[in-house]
């Protein structure tokens, strides 16, 4: 979903993703040499209150968060999260974008804003939905100015002793004001956070509603208070993995085992199993009156990394033939959770489709499969990301160390040397050779490697949060012509590697739908915008070494910044075309 609007040749289309929009410009006539400043951008949002979109680059290159009226915005796309800087919590409804071209003098000044030439458009900023169906992501900003700014770059994520604590306690203290952990993981489990919240606390709210439920890593305190209350009216039943790493003295899930067993009542009762590797469905089934209603799923584990570290995503189908076939699934995989005899049922053997107008179309997945169904399902991946006629791809996928014939991964993994493709990825595993930055006059992909993105930003950056050795990209989504009419995501909880597909208890959908497609590309294009700029590091590295202090990251003046938008040779240009 989109709205776009023009003038005079310039124009603004906003491209509708989960709680965030992407914002394409356009210039249809590259501008005159040195003329274009960049872009003010602004919004009004349901309030009526208009704000400026701020940027943290300015002509001086000083640390002063400016707005785009005095310091514009020198690319053609930008992805906008409301709540960034004017209040804590999540405005959402109608917001109104504009957008305006801004030009320099001939003496290199800023002109002053001409709302003549401001073009606007609305659209509704929200929770994505259709028909039965939402989607929400985390927010996996740990590492960010954003998060350096509101929380510090040292604060603990978890206070001392009871790994199931009260959130509302304080975290700390930050702008003159304390903050608890409650303020902290709202912010950064964002819209995942939300809506696996919301399914719980509608089963406690409800005599009548009951769940079933998967979990891989289990530590998010909230989440586990709330499953020991169902636990204790009787009311939830749990399949957790006992997999080596899950089964250690200390893990958590083995002392909410024995918590759960204390408390469970009637119906309550808890299973663990690992299939041949893992148990590795994230997954939250709500029934009422032992009928399914309503389902869960996604990349997010049910922990603290999984919704305040990890970038992941939730799926919620609010549909009963959806809920009913996952809440089947669950009943197959109850008391017998090994994968020889699951890879026997038509679960493992077919993929289960379901058609819109109810809920977008989409075919779902169970594994573990066995090694002939497996292997066609990564080949059908495989055949739509290098087919002739796909244009775009568009993924985040945590791990692409998976070099198996017949494997997604190295498809992935070579995309970006075909520039016939728009492509952007991201992961968190990929060997050093095979990461793709931005080049300028280059119309290759971009593969970035968010966990080696560890450069420091010079001035006018803070210092930011070290991620240590958690995940930063923990996805599992490949997003194939999501602007076309044969568009679809690939996404869920398995890696999209053969072994899990023969191994691990997963579900990986297929959803073929461009509105949904569209929200996917957008998480893909601010995760990889925002860990590209953390990798450019090869020329501060050989400054360093030369003695030559770091140059402080400024607004370009000179107007030569547009050159690569307009570079039929550079990736810039085909994604100006493409998004606006």
């Amino acid at each position: 979903m989109f709205a776009t609007a023009s003038n005079n040749g310039f124009s603004l289309k906003a491209w509708q993703g989960s709680t965030m929009t992407l914002l394409a410009m356009n210039i249809d006539k590259k501008p005159g040499e040195g003329m274009l400043a960049g872009f003010s951008l602004a919004y009004i949002n349901p309030k009526g209150q208009k704000y400026y979109i701020k940027n943290f680059l300015n002509f001086d290159g000083t640390n002063n968060i400016t707005s785009s009226y005095i310091s514009p915005i020198q690319l053609f796309r930008w992805v906008h999260f409301p709540g960034s800087y004017q209040q804590t919590g999540i405005l959402t409804g109608e917001y109104t974008y504009m957008a305006t071209p801004r030009f320099f003098d001939a003496e290199k000044k800023l002109v002053p804003l001409d709302k003549a030439k401001t073009v606007s458009v609305k659209i509704m900023v929200d929770d994505f939905s259709k028909g039965g169906f939402s989607v929400g992501f985390a927010r996996a900003f740990l590492k960010s100015q954003a998060f350096a700014n509101r929380y510090g770059s040292k604060q603990k994520l978890l206070p001392a002793g009871d790994w199931i604590f009260d959130t509302n306690q304080i975290a700390g203290f930050r702008n003159n004001t304390n903050f608890t952990y409650e303020n902290m993981y709202e912010w950064l489990g964002f819209s995942a956070r939300k809506k696996t919240y919301e399914i719980l606390k509608e089963a406690l709210n409800d005599d009548s509603v009951s769940v079933d439920m998967y979990a891989y890593d289990f530590n998010d305190p909230v989440i586990a208070q709330m499953c020991l209350d169902l636990a204790a009216a009787g009311k939830i039943r749990m399949i957790i993995d006992n997999a080596s790493l899950h089964i250690a003295a200390n893990a958590e899930e083995n002392d909410f085992e024995q918590r759960f067993k204390l408390k469970a009542t009637g119906s309550a009762e808890i299973f663990r199993c690992h299939f041949a590797r893992f148990s590795h469905c994230k997954i939250i089934i709500l029934k009422k009156n032992d009928r399914a209603y309503k389902v869960l799923t996604g990349s997010t584990n049910f922990s603290y990394t999984g919704l305040y570290i990890n970038a992941n995503h939730v799926l919620v189908f609010d549909n009963e033939n959806v809920a009913t076939y996952y809440d089947d699934v669950f009943n197959i995989c109850w008391k017998n959770g090994n994968a020889p005899s699951f890879r026997l049922t038509n679960f493992a053997l077919t993929a289960r489709k379901f058609y819109k107008p109810a809920v977008p179309t989409t075919e779902i997945n169970f594994s573990p499969h066995n090694p002939e169904f497996a292997t066609g399902l990564i080949d059908t991946m495989k055949k739509y990301v290098t087919d002739k006629k796909t244009k775009s791809v568009l993924f985040s996928v945590m791990e692409m160390g998976d070099t198996t014939t017949g494997s997604l991964i190295p498809a992935l993994r070579e995309l970006h040397k075909n520039d016939a493709i728009y492509t952007y990825g991201i992961t968190d595993g990929v060997n050093g050779d095979d990461v793709s930055l931005y080049k300028p006059g280059k119309k290759n992909g971009l593969l970035i490697n968010a966990k080696s993105a560890s450069r420091e930003l010079p001035p006018p950056f803070n210092k930011e949060y070290s991620l240590g050795l958690a995940h930063a990209i923990h996805h599992k989504f490949v997003v194939i012509n999501f602007n076309k009419s044969d568009a679809k995501v690939y996404c869920g909880s398995s890696n999209l590697a053969l072994g899990g597909e023969k191994e691990n208890g997963d579900n990986l959908l297929c959803i073929k739908d461009s509105d949904v497609a569209t929200a996917f590309a957008i998480e893909a294009i601010r995760l990889i915008d925002h860990y590209n700029f953390r990798s450019l590091k090869d020329q501060e590295e050989k400054d360093k070494a030369n003695g030559i202090p770091p140059k402080p990251v400024k607004l370009d003046d000179t107007g030569s910044w547009i050159n690569r938008f307009y570079d039929e040779n550079d990736i810039r240009c085909v994604e100006r075309k493409l998004f606006a």
